[in-house]
Formats: structure tokens, sequence, C-alpha cells
């Protein structure tokens, strides 16, 4: 009797460790999230295109970057590093002036909040869904030479299109193969 107690005990508490480990599971945020913000300051309500890269995530913990066009259309990208929280909600840490929180609203999809203070004061609601980059190289390969380059890119994946050749140009001549890009798309 003494035996079957103990054991009882202790498998209750094996089951209690596995539920609450599982119930906190994390799930995996790194990838490119890209989608709209709406940015709504004193100036107005301004729509635009933007994206964020998580490319290091530690259990809870995770940092990236975002990157938007500005209004000469020149590529912006700012530095970003957050955590996930127990509850489910995602708190991001954004350059040196405001922060941002918001949750996934599905598996591939989150929306993130932004509050800016202070003279430039604005709120922004960020929209990203999860990119999978499916465009082949053919699709890609406008002029059919057999490479494809960053202006070849930026008509498929216009915010990712500097970091993809950055990221998988592995002989650096300013190209990529088809070998690069399967490569590179593999891992992405």
């Amino acid at each position: 009797m003494k035996r079957t107690l103990i054991f009882v005990l202790a498998a209750l508490a094996v089951m209690a460790v596995a539920s609450t480990a599982l119930a906190e599971e994390v799930p995996e945020l790194r990838g490119t999230w890209q989608g709209t913000s709406y940015i709504h300051s004193i100036d107005g309500l301004v729509t635009q295109e933007a994206a964020m890269v998580i490319n290091v995530q530690e259990g809870r913990q995770f940092r990236g970057y975002k990157m938007w066009f500005n209004d000469k259309k020149i590529l912006q990208r700012e530095v970003v590093a957050g955590i996930f929280d127990k509850d489910g909600r995602i708190y991001f840490g954004e350059g040196d002036r405001g922060y941002a929180f918001g949750y996934l609203t599905g598996k591939e999809k989150m929306t993130i909040n932004y509050l800016e203070s202070g003279a430039t004061a604005k709120t922004i609601i960020l929209e990203l869904e999860r990119v999978h980059f499916s465009a082949g190289f053919v699709e890609i390969d406008k002029d059919g030479d057999k490479t494809i380059i960053q202006s070849e890119i930026t008509t498929y994946y216009p915010l990712n299109a500097e970091r993809i050749i950055k990221e998988a140009d592995r002989d650096n001549d300013g190209k990529l193969t088809m070998s690069e890009w399967e490569k590179w798309k593999k891992g992405h």
C-alpha cells in the first residue's frame, strides 16, 4: 500500500511538471513577418508596408529588426528586442523612443501596437503575417540570365531584397545563382 501511494504521488508529480511545461510552450517567432502599418500622428493617418525580421530567439526572448520605406522611398531599418510572456503577449523595445506590445492572432499572424510620446507622438498598428518565400527562381529571373539580382527580388519581396542578397550571395558577386537561392530559401 505504501509503495502504491508513493508511486501514485510520483506519477502525479511527473504529470504536473509535464502539463506545466506544455502550458508554457513558446511559439517559434523567428522568420520574416510582413504586412501593413497604420501610423496615426498629428499629420493624420498614413498606411504603408512594413516588415519585421526576428532572427534570434532564446526561449521567450528574441531580437531582430523592423523595416519600412520612409516618405522618400528609402528603406529604413531599426533594431528591436522583445519577449513573449507567459500570457501570450509580445513586448518589443524599439530604438530609443518607444515600445510596442501585441499578440499572435494565429500561428502565422501577429498584431503589434506601438506608442511613441513626446513632440512626435504617434501610434502605429502593425498587422503582420509570416512570409513564406514561395516564389521560384525562374519566376524571379525575369531576364532569363540564370541569375537574380536585387532589383528582380524587389519585385516579389520589396522589404527583404537587400537582406536576401546579403544573406544568400555566398560568392559576394551581387547576384544569386539558382543554387544560392534554393540553399537560402530552405533555411527560411
